[in-house]
This record gives C-alpha cells, structure tokens and sequence, in this order.
C-alpha cells in the first residue's frame, strides 16, 4: 500500500488525513480522503469489479475489430474505454470523440520501459490492454517503497492545462505485452478543468473570512462566509481566528496606530459554520503604545485569548538593522500552485485506482490563498529533511485597502503550512496517527505589508519535543522582513483512539 498519508486527530477526535503533508487553510485535500480509501479499501471492490466488467467489454471489442499487439487502437475503439472512465465522466459526451481522435497508441513489450524515475514526460497515459508494473525506488533517507500494478483502464501521467516542470517519481515498465493510449500534454486543454483539473473560482475570499461586525463598542461578531462546497472538517482554522481577533482589536483603537505584535493562546476548538464574539479590552491607551485583550466565545465558552499591542510610528530617525535578509528562491511565476500539486498526485502512477476513480470530476474549491512551494517534494515518500520550507503567497482577488483588513489577512495566512513543518525531521510520523493544534501564536509586525502581492513565506522548526513542536516563521515582501512569527503546537502521537471527550 502506497504510504501516502498522515493521519491526524484533533481536539475533538475527529479524525483525517494530510495527503499533502502541508498544512493549508481550508485545505480541500484534509476534506475528501478516509484511511480506507487511501490504502484501497471502502470502495476499492465495487471499483474493481467495475473495472473488470470494463476489461471484459473491451476484450470483445478487441475480438470484434481483430486488433494485434502491433495494431493502432481506431478512434472508434477508444471511445468505447473512454466511456468507462470516471476521469471523464463530466465531460460531455459529444467531446469524447474527439479526445479519442487525439490519441496516439503505443506499444509496450514485456520488461520494457514506460516511464521512467525522475525523467520528465507531460503526456496522460491509459492502460488499453496488458499489465504493468509501478515500482518506486527506496532512497536512502527514505521508509520503504511503493510497487503497484497497472491494468485496462488505468491512467496516469503529468500532462496539465498548467504548463509545469515535472518529474516522475516511479518507474513504469510492462510485464506482458502493453498498449497506452496517450494524450500529449499540448491537447491536454481537451480534459481541462471539468475533469481532472476541476478546480473551481475561490467561494470565500481571504477577506470573507476576516469579517466581523460591530454589536457593541467593545464587541464585535464575526460573519460566517458562505461556502459553495461541503467539509468533513469544520472546525475553525487558527489564523482565521487570529485575524479576526486582531481586526476587532484594531477597531477600537485610533487610526493612529498599527499593530505592533500580539501574542494569543488557543484553548478550545473553534467551529467555522457558527459565529465567534470578539469581547474586546481597552487595557491601555498611551501616547506612544495602545494595548488591548481579546476573548474569542463561541457557544458560551473562552475558546481564544490575544493581546494585542498597537503603536504610533515615530516622528524621529530610529536605529534599523535586519540580520535575517530575504532567502533567495526561485520568482513565484516559476513555481506551481499547490492545486497543480494535487491534480498531479491524483494523475501519479502509485496512487490506487479506487482513489483516482472516486475523485476524478469531483468540483474543489480554489483556496482563498494562491500557495505556491519553493520545493516540488514527492508526497508518497516518508523522507527525512530538514525541518524548513519556503513558500511563496498572495490572496486570490483584491483586497480591500484597509490596512487593518491586510493585518488580519497576515495572521490567516501566518498559520498556513507552519506547524507542519516541525514534522520533516520525523518521517516514521506517516506511520503514526498524530493529534496536531496551535497551542500559542505570536507576531511582530516589522513593516507595511499587502496580502494580494506576492510574500515569500520562511518556515523553520527549530526545537520538537514532549508531544510540542517549536516553529518559527519569516514573512518577507518586496525584499523586506515585514513580520516574524513564532508559533508551539501539539504533535502527540497516539496510541489508541481518542475519545471525543478528551481533553489536553
């Protein structure tokens, strides 16, 4: 079975899994993945005899139209596997036929090679006849490996609508005599995004998602966004609940400042599809600095505490020296959104077909941050690396100017992808079952910053230890450090089950 998860249990017991091992805000890929499915099971077998009937139907056809080994599959032909494919079931079926012009038929004998480990190919392949094999290569630093077989009616491949530098991660070679089907990645546009890349515009926005209103002069609520989609994992993102807490602070407070830092504690799980209050402090106001205390409740609860300390720039020259400059990395135009990640983890050889098939044409929600990796990491493999990553973001559309709007779009995406990072020194993780969450988040705001330009975000995790993990982040824009960020998590691993009544 391909190890491709990490499971993880939050407060609650609610249990799911990371296939991206990172961590983004309403990640769809934590939504729609069980254990079950992910290792072939759930329904691995109504998929299998489906798969088989699919086979039988197609040997006729073969029979039929008395193909060799040798032959060109005929147009005619193919539609009829291309029928059978869940990968193209929300097309319509008047573009089938021409997809089926488009194909180029290959062959394959056995021990030969198909696709190659780390060479490049963008072109999507489907079994037509025979069986192959996937075997992916132990490394050194790795847990294992993966091996898989491929028959009728498998598909895998890099070809995208998204022109993007891939490498395969497996070999392919035939174990008797192999037919493919391919389609290049330049006709790739005939599948495009209401099949495999189904990724639909954002339903919320980052700014949807920091809303609150006013009930009191020290009380504010947040607005529930309305979602287009459904989630298995509705509890609250921490950074949604930062950014909202610190926009109800910067709202009692005179224009005249600007957040400085803030330093807050989670102690409950919050749920997104019911509102929070934001009772707001004044605990200080100075000539120089302004203080305040926020409580985030829900249900009638302390789920949240912040401080949050806000300043007056200064009339006078003041000493400046930065002694962690802007890491270089590749520009942002040259990397792949994490969206394109997912499409290729869904198309990747060693993924069993029971997953491709359930989720094949299956609409997902862009994120509302554009999250783009410095590192293209194979996702299947249990690697140990260095305990720090590079990413580059912007919010997807406009942000308002409002520059208390742009701080809390800093906190939400200040918690994307950080705590996870303390897991890379620790592979054997995607062995065990986690309980990962925020224990505490801290910020200081060094500089102006806007949420819908490009922002290079440096996580590290420096210290992991008793069940918490110690991550630190950098935020950088235009060439400048503009916030530094500090966050403890729980990283407990389990044992047994956990109980929805647990508690830390």
């Amino acid at each position: 079975m391909p190890r491709v998860t990490i499971l993880k249990v939050d407060q609650d017991g609610n249990e799911w899994i990371d296939i991206a091992g990172l961590f983004w805000a309403d990640d769809p890929l934590r939504e729609i993945l069980t254990v079950e499915e992910v290792s072939g099971g759930g329904q691995a077998e109504t998929l299998e005899q489906h798969q088989e009937q699919a086979s039988i139907k197609l040997e006729m056809e073969h029979a039929k139209s008395h193909t060799d080994s040798d032959a060109v599959v005929h147009p005619e032909q193919a539609l009829v596997l291309l029928r059978t494919l869940p990968l193209l079931q929300q097309l319509p079926e008047d573009s089938l036929p021409e997809i089926a012009d488009t194909l180029k038929t290959f062959h394959y004998g056995p021990g030969e090679t198909i696709v190659q480990h780390n060479t490049g190919g963008e072109r999507l392949y489907i079994i037509w006849r025979g069986e192959a094999k996937v075997v992916s290569p132990p490394e050194e630093t790795s847990i294992g490996h993966t091996e898989s077989t491929l028959r009728c009616g498998d598909y895998f491949g890099l070809a995208s609508p998204v022109s993007a530098r891939q490498s395969y991660r497996a070999d392919v070679f035939a174990v008797s005599e192999v037919t493919c089907l391919q389609l290049a990645h330049d006709r790739a546009d005939l599948i495009g995004n209401s099949s495999v890349w189904n990724w639909s515009e954002p339903s919320i926005t980052v700014e949807s998602c920091l809303l609150v209103e006013k009930i009191e002069p020290n009380l504010f609520k947040s607005v529930v966004p309305e979602r287009n989609y459904r989630r298995k994992v509705r509890n609250t993102f921490g950074g949604q609940t930062i950014g909202q807490a610190l926009i109800a602070a910067s709202r009692t407070v005179d224009p005249g400042y600007t957040q400085d830092s803030l330093h807050c504690y989670f102690l409950r799980t919050g749920k997104e599809n019911d509102p929070v209050e934001y009772k707001v402090e004044r605990t200080r106001d100075g000539m120089s600095f302004a203080t305040r205390h926020v409580q985030a409740i829900q249900f009638g609860k302390i789920i949240f505490v912040m401080y949050a300390s806000f300043k007056r720039p200064e009339d006078t020259p003041s000493f400046e020296h930065n002694t962690n400059p802007m890491p270089s990395s590749p520009s942002p135009d040259e990397l792949i959104q994490d969206e394109v990640h997912y499409d290729n983890f869904l198309m990747d050889p060693r993924l069993p077909l029971s997953v491709k098939q359930r989720y094949a044409g299956v609409k997902l929600p862009l994120g509302p941050v554009d999250v783009r990796p410095c590192e293209n990491r194979d996702r299947f493999r249990a690697v140990k690396t260095e305990a720090r990553l590079s990413l580059w973001m912007r919010a997807r559309g406009r942000v308002s100017d409002d520059a208390v709007i742009h701080g809390g779009a800093a906190c939400y995406c200040s918690d994307i992808a950080l705590l996870g990072v303390a897991l890379r020194p620790h592979p054997e993780n995607k062995q065990s079952r986690l309980q990962m969450l925020s224990l505490d988040h801290s910020m200081w705001f060094h500089g102006p910053f806007k949420a819908d330009e490009w922002f290079l975000y440096e996580v590290t995790g420096p210290w992991a230890g008793d069940g918490r993990g110690l991550c630190n982040g950098r935020i950088y824009q235009n060439g400048e450090l503009v916030v530094t960020v500090t966050q403890e998590g729980l990283l407990r691993q389990l044992e047994d089950k956990v109980e929805k009544a647990a508690k830390l």
